[in-house]
């Protein structure tokens, strides 16, 4: 099992974006990113695509596409490597435990209900909404590094993706997001831009993570960053992602019903990082019985072992981060991963996944260019 560096992450990396443009951090900085940034830019921009982890990158382009001769090496993801967690610590300088979007769903105590956080939907095959309000953003608001650097009114700040806020910053296309950073950077205000694009992510889930497509999608990808990088000037130029990914083997609670009857609720956070609440008086006898049939796929941790391992970082925990751990955590540390039910054979399954304690899934490139 690997544990996130968070002195060497991708938070860290967020903590130094705050730091340099006069925002309160929280956390420890990137002191390799604190360095490049002395020669203080007038651009700054971000690029975070999703799923690209270093594995992912060495195992599509050639040692000498732009993106490998430009890698300053790897940092670590927060845990669990996932969207959810990793981008909210990215853009809000927190660590997991802190802001609270701990992974894709959470169980709200209050609500008696598990929630799909980006969507807002009940986690159940109806696709229905959680709320009239999105209640992660209303339970667990957030300051947006881009939105305070912007209010600080000493510089411009901009977040360009498919899903920005502002309809003007949304981007259709990889085309769209490229001409969209490459127009911001041509502006002549000191700034911030953070771009995020929703590949490899997307087509690894549903092929793999050896797929000629993901093959195509990421010299796609390095081959408009080197274009990119040949337009601008005066730019510190980073690329990154949220996590990498991983092939993997499901299984499913359903066919282990001594098991699966010990559980008050459906796993909740992820299925790589899958939290347990447990009927009373059956504690040990689930830990004894998972440990049996998934000791070599997953390490167990009890709620306390998940804090004093801080595991989801170190800092003040956000009031609800306690309440999603559950009973118990189960991390995945090879390539098995858990579902509740047996799907039916219409049901897409994902070929690769995310959120586990593995290289593959928590290591991400650091690749710097200075335009």
């Amino acid at each position: 099992m690997q544990f996130p560096d968070y002195s060497n992450s991708l938070l860290a990396l967020g903590s130094s974006i705050r730091a340099h443009f006069g925002l309160n951090t929280h956390h420890s900085t990137l002191t390799a990113l604190d360095t490049m940034l002395e020669w203080r830019p007038r651009n700054v921009v971000v690029m975070l695509f999703d799923g690209m982890g270093t594995a992912i990158l060495e195992k599509h382009l050639p040692a000498d596409a732009f993106l490998r001769r430009h890698l300053h090496g790897s940092i670590s993801s927060v845990f669990p490597p996932t969207t959810t967690a990793a981008t909210i610590s990215l853009e809000s300088g927190l660590a997991p435990i802190c802001h609270g979007w701990l992974g894709w769903r959470l169980y709200f105590a209050e609500l008696d209900q598990t929630v799909n956080l980006f969507p807002n939907t009940v986690a159940d095959q109806s696709g229905r909404k959680a709320g009239e309000v999105h209640i992660a953003r209303t339970r667990m608001p957030y300051h947006d590094t881009t939105d305070e650097i912007r209010r600080s009114g000493r510089y411009d700040a901009a977040y360009l993706s498919p899903y920005a806020p502002d309809a003007a910053d949304r981007c259709k296309t990889l085309d769209e997001l490229f001409d969209a950073v490459r127009a911001r950077c041509a502006m002549p205000e000191e700034k911030y831009v953070y771009a995020y694009w929703p590949q490899p992510d997307y087509d690894m889930h549903e092929f793999g993570t050896a797929d000629e497509r993901i093959t195509a999608q990421l010299t796609a990808i390095n081959a408009a960053i080197e274009a990119l990088a040949s337009t601008l000037r005066d730019t510190l130029l980073i690329v990154t992602a949220d996590h990498g990914m991983i092939d993997t083997e499901w299984r499913y609670l359903s066919d282990y019903p001594d098991l699966a009857s010990c559980l008050a609720r459906q796993i909740s956070i992820e299925a790589r990082a899958a939290s347990f609440f447990i009927k009373p008086g059956k504690l040990d006898d689930f830990a004894r019985k998972f440990k049996a049939v998934f000791g070599d796929s997953y390490r167990l941790f009890t709620h306390d072992e998940v804090l004093q391992s801080q595991l989801f970082g170190a800092g003040t925990p956000h009031p609800l981060s306690d309440g999603f751990i559950g009973d118990y955590l189960a991390v995945a540390t090879g390539s098995v991963s858990l579902d509740m039910v047996r799907p039916d054979e219409s049901d897409f399954v994902m070929r690769a996944v995310h959120a586990g304690a593995t290289p593959e899934e928590l290591n991400i490139p650091f690749i710097a260019v200075e335009c």
